[in-house]
């Protein structure tokens, strides 16, 4: 905003961008800090900036206090946002749905913005006074909302994970008329012959499929702009046409829950309609606590006419040499579902298949994110080997897994890429894989085999040596000196191991070798029933040799970093436990 030339003129200006989400009923004290954890409601209200510099701070404007006060004085949400529908049930004049956007703002600007906001905004404080009741700023004090210390924002996002997703699948409420399920009553695509929202059976996508976040799009625009090239269109039609992420789901949700609430019926359940109730931390932590009180897999199955199973693979760019390519995996998907709180964990752009986006060479629209990449990067969450770390970290794995090498040993490729059942025999890899011809097979074919390889692999479980072969107790006595040596309980250290994952299927696919479970101790040496002394590779001196700690540093390190990530006893302080004094 440029300088104003009249300071009366202009000092009514930046109040009246109060109003831009709802109408301020508020005092002119609720522009201050409430604490240091704010308040989920806040709205900041800039929208003159992109005009030129604000001369006065831009307005933060609390939206669950106005609505409070709207209810107060028995109005509605239509005196901010236009009606779209008349409500349901009951009171049938009432309206439940209405435009996520403050009145027509979106249609002005300039001055037109401007005195539509002050009318409104002022208009209101000015009428709520005449009833004698308190009331927010009125014309000239613009300090009242244009406050230099505004209310610290607290807000947090949302997720819909699948028990939250199960409570909307479930209601008998939001059911669409003619529908045996609920998902209608919330997922749409663009109908292109139609020009208009349809639901497509089995396409059900999440909203960031076609929603981008304010940011992103902001982003792109000027991206589009600066290249001038055309306005970016996908099968939903041009990006630009439809409402961002958050005004989408406002509109979806809030919408949604007013119009249950408009049915004032004993059955009659509705979600929140304030800010506090779906994005402050008190309502996020409550409904973790609910969460976690369900176990995953307890939750029905989101069911989109996915298979059970499938060959994953990429899809080589046209012209790629296809001969010798990597053995697929193939995916348990429905019990990777069961294990997972959403879809997102996986498909983090939209449900489809990795190839889609991924291959081997890498797309310019997945920022050359390769199939590999995506597949096997360990610091990604998303990615297969970085997830089975992560699970690698909970107490019935970290004991071991926080202590051997991080990268993969060469000998786990093929606990995921094994020869699936019905493979033509040849070639290291089989001859389908060898010559590429698998990629030619039907999907029923693939998908046959994939759900035989899975029933085959879920038939495997975690191995190890014959307890024969497991020494009882192993002496460790060559640093004793005030001490006496340390016995360990080696076969009951074993099978501790062995019945904490008994019932992981990562553990089975994984532990299939006799001395693999062996290598969470014996970390670098061959893979055998009887591995070398520690004192092998850790010297016996106070310095570490070649990266390899001394053997007493390695010893405390083995022992008591597996002890306190298991929850193990004794603890790393109970020295006495282990070392007994030696009698002089």
């Amino acid at each position: 905003m440029r300088k104003p030339t009249s300071l009366p003129r202009w000092a009514g200006f930046f109040l009246l961008l109060a109003a831009l989400a709802l109408p301020a009923l508020a005092g002119a004290d609720e522009a201050k800090p409430v604490g240091p954890e704010g308040r989920a409601d806040v709205v900041v209200i800039d929208a003159m900036a992109a005009k030129g510099r604000l001369e006065l701070p831009p307005v933060v404007f609390l939206h669950d206090k106005h609505a409070e006060a709207m209810k107060a004085a028995r109005k509605d949400c239509s005196s901010c946002h236009e009606p779209l529908k008349k409500g349901p049930g009951a009171d049938e004049d009432a309206p439940s749905a209405y435009a996520f956007t403050y009145k027509n703002a979106d249609a002005l600007e300039g001055d037109a913005l401007k005195r539509m906001y002050h009318a409104s905004c002022i208009g209101c404080h000015t009428d709520t006074l005449k009833t004698g009741k308190a009331t927010g700023p009125l014309e000239a004090e613009c300090r009242g909302c244009h406050n230099p210390k505004p209310v610290p924002s607290a807000r947090r996002d949302i997720a819909l994970d699948k028990v939250l997703h199960n409570t909307h699948v479930a209601s008998l409420q939001i059911k669409a008329p003619g529908q045996d399920k609920n998902c209608a009553a919330c997922h749409h695509v663009y109908d292109a012959a139609e020009k208009k929202l349809a639901w497509s059976k089995n396409r059900e996508d999440s909203c960031r499929a076609c929603h981008m976040l304010a940011e992103a799009e902001t982003a792109l625009a000027a991206k589009v702009a600066q290249s001038g090239g055309p306005a970016p269109v996908d099968e939903n039609g041009p990006l630009f046409d439809r409402p961002t992420l958050d005004r989408a789901a406002h509109q979806s949700c809030v919408n949604c829950h007013l119009q249950s609430t408009a049915l004032k019926t004993a059955e009659a359940k509705s979600g929140p309609d304030t800010c506090a109730g779906c994005h402050s931390a008190a309502a996020l932590d409550a409904m973790a606590v609910e969460t976690a009180k369900v176990d995953p897999v307890s939750v029905p199955r989101l069911d989109r006419g996915q298979d059970d199973a499938t060959l994953m693979m990429p899809s080589p760019a046209e012209g790629t040499e296809i001969k010798g390519m990597m053995q697929p995996v193939a995916f348990n998907h429905k019990f990777h579902e069961s294990v997972s709180m959403d879809c997102r964990s996986c498909h983090h752009k939209k449900i489809a298949a990795c190839s889609t986006c991924h291959s081997y060479e890498g797309k310019a629209e997945a920022d050359f994110v390769t199939w590999a990449t995506v597949m096997h990067k360990s610091s990604a969450n998303r990615s297969c080997v970085g997830c089975h770390a992560l699970e690698a970290q909970k107490p019935s794995c970290v004991g071991c897994h926080n202590v051997i090498p991080e990268r993969m040993s060469r000998n786990s490729c093929a606990a995921c890429h094994s020869e699936p059942v019905g493979l033509t025999p040849g070639g290291f890899f089989g001859a389908d894989a060898e010559d590429g011809s698998l990629l030619q097979r039907s999907k029923d074919d693939r998908k046959a085999m994939a759900e035989a390889t899975v029933a085959r692999r879920e038939e495997k479980r975690a191995a190890t040596f014959a307890a024969g072969d497991i020494p009882e107790k192993v002496t460790m006595g060559i640093l004793s000196n005030e001490y006496t040596p340390s016995e360990l309980p080696h076969r009951k250290i074993v099978e501790n191991l062995l019945e904490k994952q008994k019932d992981s299927r990562l553990a089975a696919a994984f532990h299939q070798e006799q001395a693999t479970l062996c290598q969470g101790c014996h970390h670098n040496s061959p893979a055998s029933k009887t591995p070398p002394k520690c004192v092998s590779c850790h010297g016996v001196g106070v310095k570490s040799v070649d990266g390899h700690p001394p053997l007493k540093a390695a010893y405390h390190q083995q022992c008591m970093t597996c002890h306190t990530g298991m929850n193990q006893k004794p603890a790393a302080t109970e020295c006495a436990d282990c070392h007994k004094t030696r009698e002089r």
